[in-house]
Formats: structure tokens, C-alpha cells, sequence
């Protein structure tokens, strides 16, 4: 019988909240491949796969931010829709390859030659954690027991890979695919100013932060360090942030004098929030090392290379392998993301400098078009995937891939 599917992405997530889901969805069914995904639903989320691509949303993603933990018996209730899910549309559409996403997709795809091909994409390292329960403790003992069993184990971090393989025994290295923006020929035009200029903050050099805002995202640390800013310097948040969240960066620039230099526009679809960071002067990704994964984020943090491919010179933090991305190609300038006097330093000197930015600019746009895009990150995997689909349709399940 013929597959119905060629590949199957299993994430546990709104897709929409995970560019790297959404790229790789995408390029599958751009190079003719049947692709379907099975994913949470998320209020107000614009869908961002191509219409060809199936969909399962199984259930709405908490919303961390807004919502209260759900009680534990809806908890249970929405894994078992999940499972239940994954195991009919395995049996049903047949797929070729399936991809699950971190420790949760590992858990609800686990590894089954003959029936199918398995990839396990982490992002994070999952290593114990204090205090952990026993779920959360056997979600990730199994992973690991998974992992070692699966075709294909990607990680988009060269370090993170490297203590993953000793950590859990992989037979064999990880293949490395870098969070990167999808290729990018031209910047957009950006409404950046314009919205400003509506709210009467369009005025000055303007910064630039992109993405979720936590609390490891140094952003406090980042408002604290206004006070060594040019006067006349903005700094605009383009992300969604709990109350809780938003009132420790506005306190932090209140210590300086600097809260009525702070802008929070609020989340936007992926496309319309790369277009108002463009206008931008300058980006910041300024990852706190609270963690194992944030120490170990070189090639993970998917803001550092949206900057990148929107031309946007960028101080970043200083963690390992951050230098030889950013500063060895004269992307940006890297600093401890832990201090503020130094995070301000760096700004100033580059919002003082439009030589300095305009080169950063130039060699940020050069390096994304030539290795610090997706269409380059994943083609390994890519080809990986479309040779499998090709030899189990050749063995009769329908006829070859072109």
C-alpha cells in the first residue's frame, strides 16, 4: 500500500512559535515531498505553512505567559489526545520519515525500523534538573533511551551536540543545522518608524530586541546599561512578556532615568516582526548563561541570525563558539551579558559609529546569503530525508520521487 505521507513533524507546540519547524515543513514539501505536522493550536497564531502541507492541531498550547497551569487532569487529558493522534496518523497516512522535536516528540514517535525512518531534532539539552518529578525525570530518561535508537539526531548547536552524543551514548555525532531565517535576498521595507512615529517615539538611534521576553534574555541587564547610551537612544521590545516580566525591565530603566526610553510593541507573526526589526539601527541577543543550554547557544538562538539576515549590526553575549560566528565574520561585537556598563559600551560605540555599522552590515548580509540560512543549514538532511522516501517508495510503496 502506498504512503499517504513522506514526512510527519511531531512537535508538542504551537509549529508557529518554532521557525525552525516551520522552515523545515516548508522546504519538505517545496522539494515535492508529502508533508503533514501535528501540533498544538495557539490564539491568534497566522499560519505560516504552505497550503499543501496536512495538519493536525490537536489541542490549544498553554499560554505560559497569560494562563495559570492547567490542573493536572486536563494535562492528562491533552497527552493522551496527543498520543492517541500520532499513533492514527502514523497508521493511517503511513509516513516515510518522521521528525519529532525535542523530548516530548521523542516520547510520541519512538523509533520503529521497518514501519518508518526516525529523526529526533533537539533543541534544548535535557539533563536532570533540581528538584525534578518522576515525570519529567522518566519523559527524559526515555529520550535519551530513544535517541540512541533513532536514523537521524540533529541539534543546532555544535556544544549542545557534543555533550548530548557523551551524555547519552549516541552510536554516532549529531548533525548540526543552525536556527537561521530561511534566505533572504532583500531586507524588507520596514513600518518600524512609522509606528513609532504614531506613539511619538519614532526620534533617535533605535535598538532593536526580537523574540520571546524572559528572563534569559538579558533584558534587564539591557536597560540597566541605557544610562551609557547616547541621549537620544531607544530601545524597542518586539515580543510577547508577562506583566511580571515587563515591570522588572521597566523598574531596571527607571533606576537610570531611562523607562520613558523603553517601547514594548507586543508580539507579531514571525513575517511582520523580522519587518519592523529592520528598521532597526541595531540588534541585541544578549543570552544570559542561567543554564546549560544558554551557556552552550551559540548556533541556537534564532534572533542572532535574523539580525544577521536583515543587516543589522548586533551586541551579543559571549558564550562559547558566539565569537567565531559574530565577531571572526564582523558581524557585531560580543560582551558579558551580565554587565551593563559593558552591554552599554559596546551600543555606544556602534550607534556612535555609521562606518563601523554600515561594514557589520554589509558582512552580516554576505554571511547569511552564503551560510547563515536555512536552505543551507538543513540541505544535508533535506537530501537525507528525500533518499529515504525515494528507496521506500522504490521497494514498492508507490513510485519513485523525482
Amino acid at each position: 500500500m502506498e504512503p499517504n505521507l513522506d514526512a510527519l513533524l511531531v512537535l508538542r507546540s504551537c509549529a508557529e512559535h518554532y521557525p525552525p519547524t516551520v522552515n523545515q515543513a516548508n522546504l519538505l514539501a517545496g522539494a515535492g515531498l508529502r508533508v503533514g505536522v501535528i501540533d498544538l493550536s495557539f490564539a491568534g497564531s497566522v499560519n505560516a505553512l504552505t497550503p499543501d502541507i496536512q495538519r493536525w492541531r490537536v489541542h490549544p498550547m498553554w499560554n505560559s505567559k497569560l494562563e495559570p497551569p492547567y490542573p493536572v487532569w486536563r494535562r492528562w487529558t491533552n497527552w493522551l489526545r496527543f498520543r492517541q493522534t500520532c499513533r492514527r496518523v502514523i497508521r493511517t497516512m503511513r509516513p516515510g520519515v518522521v521528525i519529532g522535536y525535542d523530548t516530548l516528540g521523542s516520547l510520541f514517535v519512538p523509533p520503529a525500523l521497518g514501519r518508518y525512518r526516525t529523526i529526533y531534532h533537539f533543541h534544548e539539552l535535557s539533563g536532570p534538573e533540581a528538584g525534578e518529578g518522576f515525570g519529567p525525570r522518566r519523559a527524559r530518561l526515555q529520550a535519551a533511551r530513544n535517541s540512541r535508537h533513532a536514523d537521524l539526531v540533529v541539534f543546532p548547536d555544535t556544544q549542545r551536540a557534543r555533550i548530548f552524543q557523551t551524555r547519552v551514548g549516541l552510536p554516532t555525532p549529531p548533525w548540526i543545522v543552525m536556527n537561521c531565517p530561511r534566505q533572504m535576498p532583500t531586507v524588507p521595507p520596514s513600518p518600524l518608524r512609522q509606528r513609532l512615529g504614531e506613539t511619538g517615539a519614532a526620534g533617535g538611534p533605535l535598538v532593536c530586541y526580537l523574540g520571546s521576553i524572559g528572563a534569559d534574555q538579558g533584558l534587564v541587564e539591557a536597560a540597566r546599561s541605557l544610562r551609557h547610551w547616547p541621549a537620544e537612544a531607544r530601545l524597542v521590545l518586539i515580543g510577547g512578556a508577562a506583566d511580571s516580566m515587563k515591570n522588572l525591565i521597566l523598574a531596571a530603566a527607571a533606576e537610570v532615568n531611562a523607562a520613558g526610553r523603553l517601547v514594548f510593541l507586543g508580539p507579531y507573526p514571525h513575517t511582520e516582526a523580522l519587518a519592523l526589526a529592520a528598521g532597526a539601527d541595531l540588534g541585541l541577543a544578549l543570552i544570559q548563561p542561567n543554564n546549560e543550554s544558554w551557556t552552550y547557544s551559540a548556533g541556537a538562538i534564532n534572533k542572532r541570525f535574523e539580525y544577521m539576515a536583515l543587516g543589522l549590526p548586533q551586541v551579543t553575549n559571549d558564550g562559547p563558539g558566539v565569537r567565531e560566528i559574530i565577531e571572526a565574520n564582523g558581524c557585531g561585537l560580543c560582551v558579558d551579558p551580565r554587565n551593563p556598563a559593558t552591554i552599554g559600551a559596546a551600543i555606544r560605540q556602534l550607534l556612535n559609529s555609521r562606518e563601523m555599522r554600515q561594514q557589520m552590515s554589509v558582512a552580516a548580509r554576505t554571511r547569511h546569503l552564503e551560510t547563515y540560512n536555512y536552505e543551507t543549514q538543513f540541505a544535508g538532511v533535506l537530501d537525507w530525508i528525500h533518499n529515504q522516501c525515494r528507496t521506500s517508495r522504490a521497494e514498492g510503496r508507490g513510485l519513485p520521487l523525482p
